[in-house]
């Protein structure tokens, strides 16, 4: 009988999966909806896709490849993932995994949540889209450790089975060039002789916390904007005692969260109804998922207070030496006194203190104008499109030229919805 395409299927929206989930999801039957089996000696690896919601039934095998694997990504861990799966996106999203079996013993090797949708607004090829999102903006994906470019070759070659169903073109967005994962997957397609291009470039901020000269120290500023910084300092003091405070206990992040919410929800974003806490799925998302990490101490939030009262807050996670810059909100009653500067600043010194911090990921576009005023290094992130097979290269310059249009349009509309926030707050 012949394959099903994955394309066409029906699939629980995402409310509707929402519901589910916050219904008690942990309790799902997570049975796969395709199972492809190939044997090498007495191990057999099994490349399986899950519904969504079965991600709640792989939470402890998820955890162990996050640890292993080659390259972290804290929004990929199970921690996150696992919440944001049924709650954010209107995709068709499913998980992928690749584990291996031995007798009793089972390990995952690799871990692709993942989607399949046209490389273009209209027309444009059918692709298999790793599945990354505002809330997640590293799409590098989770690779066990032991012999990843094995896993990743035999990865690709199974994948491209008709078995699947699934379009021969492989997009993976947001990832770093420079991380082992995309080095080891660039090497593998080379040596496989797949086609393969790099689309959708950026540079973005990032803090490095050794450099050639050895410790880094807070990044220099010009002698203006230190005193520019001193003097928004001042009027920030006249109202009232600065102080800034660093939630790293699962009780204080708690605390730390909803402070931010209420000053995120009390600002634009709030007007525009795109603060968290104004929709309830996304709301319990960021709960479970910050809480969740908290318990692990993979959580900082930093808060600058005048008197009682919260004027700017920056959400961090912590994994495995990497810190992600994940949001940030200030009060707009102060803004004359730039709190999103003052706690950006502070927050910088933290990391530099902290031991555990090895490098800190601003997260932000590559024209964030706070970001990359503290943080003076830069990561290269790029959207990878590979052919699954030799004969796929068309496909893969009609997807690369599709995601580089609907990159330009959404920048396009991303400027013009700033450039409207700035006049009429200027109104």
């Amino acid at each position: 009988m012949a394959a099903k395409p994955l394309v066409d299927e029906l699939f629980v929206p995402p409310l509707a999966a929402s519901e589910i989930a916050l219904a008690g999801g942990k309790d799902l039957v997570h049975a796969p909806e395709h199972d492809i089996t190939v044997s090498s000696g007495d191990t057999v690896r099994h490349f399986s896709i899950y519904a969504p919601m079965a991600a709640f039934g792989l939470v402890e095998e998820l955890s162990h490849l996050s640890r292993r694997a080659i390259e972290p990504n804290v929004f990929f861990d199970p921690q996150f993932l696992v919440p944001a799966m049924p709650r954010l996106d209107e995709r068709k999203v499913r998980l992928m995994v690749v584990r291996d079996q031995a007798g009793s013993r089972s390990r995952l090797r690799l871990l692709m949540p993942f989607s399949v949708e046209r490389a273009a607004a209209v027309g444009g090829p059918a692709t298999i889209r790793a599945w990354t999102h505002p809330f997640g903006p590293l799409g590098t994906l989770p690779v066990d450790g032991d012999d990843p470019a094995d896993t990743l070759a035999s990865f690709l070659e199974t994948i491209a089975r008709p078995e699947f169903a699934l379009p021969d073109v492989l997009v993976l967005p947001d990832v770093r060039l420079d991380g082992s994962m995309a080095r080891t997957l660039l090497a593998v397609a080379k040596e496989r002789g797949l086609p393969v291009t790099c689309v959708n470039g950026i540079t973005r901020a990032a803090l490095l916390k050794e450099t050639d000269g050895g410790p880094r120290k807070l990044p220099a500023l010009s002698g203006h904007r230190r005193r520019e910084l001193a003097r928004q300092r001042r009027l920030l003091e006249a109202t009232g005692p600065v102080s800034f405070d660093v939630a790293r206990a699962k009780e204080d992040v708690q605390l730390a969260l909803e402070d931010f919410f209420v000053l995120e929800a009390s600002g634009w974003k709030g007007r525009q109804r795109s603060a968290l806490i104004t929709d309830r799925y996304r709301a319990a998302f960021a709960r479970e998922a910050v809480n969740a990490l908290a318990a692990d101490g993979r959580v900082r939030v930093f808060t600058l207070k005048v008197g009682a009262r919260t004027v700017a807050s920056l959400v961090a996670f912590v994994d495995r030496g990497e810190a992600y810059a994940w949001k940030s909100a200030y009060d707009e009653a102060f803004a004359a006194a730039s709190p999103g500067q003052q706690v950006v600043a502070e927050a910088t010194r933290a990391l530099l203190a902290d031991p555990v911090v090895k490098r800190a990921d601003s997260c932000a576009m590559p024209d964030h104008f706070v970001m990359n005023r503290f943080w003076s290094d830069r990561i290269e992130i790029a959207t990878i499109v590979l052919g699954l097979n030799p004969n796929s290269a068309r496909r893969v310059e009609a997807a690369a030229k599709g995601l580089s249009s609907m990159r330009r349009s959404r920048n396009f509309a991303r400027l013009m919805r700033e450039r409207l926030r700035a006049m009429l707050w200027l109104g």
